[in-house]
């Protein structure tokens, strides 16, 4: 006779979201996987194979500047803080400091809108079509994710 691991029927759990902001809820997620995306492209990537051209290592050097706080960031909304947690002094006591816990996709969004601001300030003046469609895909995520935030608030 077989012995199975599960006798029991699982029950189907039920779902605690209304259908709507089931949809934004995925919605937001498929934006979140591509900003992931693009920022590990361009973390990973190297520009230039020569390290004499100063050109595009400065330009990598940019990119990676502007995307690893988002990367940082896109990291805290995954799961345990793992990088670092914002104290503040107990009002009872001064001398006992307590974690505050902010929302990670609002940290988050808060870092895609400085990401953006400094996309257009500092990526200006590229004359390399690669890196041009890289920044205009890092650009393209950054506000798909803020429109989705807009959105959701």
């Amino acid at each position: 006779m077989i012995a199975s691991v599960r006798t029991k029927p699982q029950k189907k759990q039920p779902s605690s979201l209304p259908q709507a902001a089931a949809g934004l809820h995925h919605e937001l997620e498929i934006v979140l996987i591509t900003l992931e995306s693009v920022c590990m492209r361009i973390l990973e990537s190297r520009f230039t194979a020569n390290k004499r051209d100063v050109e595009r290592l400065y330009w990598q050097q940019r990119f990676k500047n502007i995307v690893t706080p988002v990367s940082l960031a896109l990291a805290e909304t995954k799961g345990p803080r793992h990088f670092h947690n914002h104290y503040r002094h107990s009002e009872k006591d001064d001398g006992i400091l307590q974690p505050v816990f902010e929302d990670p996709i609002e940290t988050l969004a808060l870092v895609c809108k400085d990401a953006l601001r400094h996309c257009q300030q500092d990526l200006v003046g590229i004359e390399d079509d690669a890196i041009i469609e890289k920044r205009d895909r890092l650009e393209a995520a950054l506000r798909g994710f803020l429109l989705k935030y807009r959105e959701n608030a």
